[in-house]
C-alpha cells in the first residue's frame, strides 16, 4: 500500500512546502484594497435587499440572505432554486463563530426537485458542536457500473432519477485542547425510476439499480485548529470517521470509514490563500450501490459527474489557491487527483485528474456564494452553492 499513499502525500507535502514558510501570516490580503465608493455603495444597497449585508450583527438574531441561483447540468437541464443562508448565535457561544443553516430548495426543466438543509451549531462557547445535514429530493443521476474500467466507458452511461431521503446528524464535544470526539447516525433510503440507456450492454448495469434503504452509527475523532469550519483562513482540520451499517434491504451489514485532513495558509504579504485537502473514504462488506465511495459533485473531484466512477474504496487530493480580488469579488483556481478501486491495494493503479477556476461572492463575512467550473478527462462540469468545497 506504500506506493498508493505516497500519491497522496506528495500532494500533502507539495501544498505543506509551498505554504509552511508563511505560516504565521494570518491575514488575506487582496488583490486590490477595496474602498468604499458611490458604486460598491449602490451594489451594498442591492445586496442588502437580499440580506446579504458583509458584517454579521448577533444583536439582530437570525440573519437571512437569499439567494436566488440558475445552473444547468447535462442530466438535469436548466434549473432554477433558492440559496437561503441564516446565521445565529453569540460569537462566544461559537468561540468565535456563528451557527449557521442553508436551505437550498430547487426544480429544473427534466423534473428533477429537491431540497437541501445544512446547520452547524455551536453552544457552550464551541466545546460542543451539532452538525446535522438532511437531503430530499427526486433528481436526475447517472451510473456507469462500479470501479475504474466501467467509469471510462461511455457506452456504460444509464441515465435514471432516484428519490432520496438521507438524513445525517452528528454531535461532537471537546475533549480537550482543539480535540474533539462524537457520534453520527445515518439513514438513508432511495428509489430509483425511469432508467434509460442507449446501449445494450448497459442494460445488465442499469438492472443493478434497486431500491435500498440502509442506516448506520459513526464514530467522529476531529482535531480542528480552523478559524471557521465553512470559510477558513487559517488552521488544520484532521478528521477520523469510523460507521457501522445495516443495509435493511438486503439483511448485511457493511462499514464505512472516512480519513480527512486539510490546512489553510494566508499567502501574505502575497495575495491570497493556499487550501489544501486529502481524504479517504473506504468500505468494508457487502456495500449496496447508492452507499459506495464516488469521485465527482460540488465537494470533490470537480469536473466529473458525481456517480461515474465509484467503487468500495476511494482516496483523493485536492489543492486550492482562493484570491479575494476586489470589493466582494474572489476568483479561486484549483486543481485534484483521485481514485478508486475495488481493494486499497488497487488505489492509484489509475488517476483520475482536475482543474477548474470559479467565482466568489460574499454574502456575509465567511460566507460566499460560489459558481465553480471544473474540467475532467470527460469535459466540463457548472457548479452553484454556498460555501467553500472544503
Amino acid at each position: 500500500m506504500r506506493h498508493q499513499l505516497t500519491h497522496i502525500a506528495l500532494i500533502a507535502a507539495a501544498a505543506l512546502s509551498a505554504a509552511s514558510p508563511l505560516h504565521a501570516k494570518e491575514d488575506i490580503v487582496p488583490l486590490f484594497e477595496a474602498t468604499s465608493n458611490s458604486t460598491t455603495e449602490t451594489l451594498d444597497n442591492v445586496l442588502g435587499v437580499f440580506g446579504a449585508e458583509q458584517a454579521y450583527e448577533p444583536e439582530k438574531g437570525l440573519n437571512s440572505s437569499y439567494i436566488p441561483a440558475v445552473f444547468y447540468t447535462p442530466e438535469q437541464g436548466l434549473g432554477v432554486g433558492l440559496l437561503y443562508v441564516g446565521l445565529y448565535g453569540d460569537l462566544e457561544e461559537g468561540a468565535g463563530q456563528p451557527s449557521s443553516m442553508v436551505v437550498n430548495p430547487y426544480i429544473s426543466t427534466n423534473g428533477s426537485i429537491g431540497i437541501t438543509f445544512s446547520n452547524k451549531h455551536f453552544y457552550n462557547a464551541g466545546d460542543n458542536r451539532v452538525f446535522t445535514d438532511v437531503k430530499l429530493f427526486d433528481d436526475a443521476a447517472v451510473y456507469y457500473g462500479r470501479g475504474y474500467a466501467n467509469g471510462q466507458q461511455d457506452d456504460n452511461k444509464v441515465n435514471f432519477k432516484e428519490q432520496v431521503l438521507d438524513i445525517k446528524p452528528t454531535w461532537l464535544t471537546r475533549v480537550k485542547g482543539d480535540y474533539f470526539v462524537g457520534v453520527g447516525g445515518n439513514v438513508k433510503s432511495v428509489r430509483p425510476h425511469d432508467k434509460e440507456f442507449e446501449d445494450p450492454s448497459a442494460e445488465p448495469l442499469a438492472s443493478e439499480l434497486t431500491d435500498n434503504t440502509s442506516y448506520g452509527v459513526f464514530l467522529s475523532n476531529v482535531y480542528d485548529t480552523r478559524d471557521n469550519v465553512t470559510n477558513a483562513s487559517k488552521g488544520t482540520l484532521l478528521q477520523a470517521d469510523l460507521g457501522f451499517y445495516h443495509d435493511a434491504t438486503h439483511s448485511e451489514n457493511f462499514g464505512k470509514y472516512s480519513l480527512k485532513a486539510s490546512q489553510y495558509h494566508a499567502l501574505a504579504p502575497v495575495p491570497g490563500l493556499l487550501a489544501w485537502q486529502v481524504q479517504a473514504n473506504l468500505t468494508s462488506g457487502n456495500v449496496p450501490w447508492n452507499q459506495l465511495p464516488d469521485l465527482g459533485g460540488a465537494d470533490a473531484m470537480r469536473g466529473y459527474i458525481l456517480g461515474r466512477y465509484r467503487d468500495n474504496q476511494m482516496m483523493m487530493g485536492q489543492v486550492e489557491y482562493r484570491l479575494p480580488v476586489y470589493w466582494r469579488v474572489g476568483v479561486v483556481f484549483w486543481g485534484a487527483a483521485g481514485t478508486v478501486a475495488e481493494d486499497v491495494s488497487g488505489l492509484w493503479d489509475k488517476t483520475l485528474a482536475s482543474a477548474g477556476t470559479g467565482l466568489r461572492l460574499k454574502i456575509k463575512d465567511k460566507v460566499n456564494v460560489r459558481a465553480d467550473i471544473g474540467y475532467g478527462e470527460h469535459g466540463g462540469t457548472f457548479y452553484f452553492h454556498v460555501n467553500e468545497v472544503f
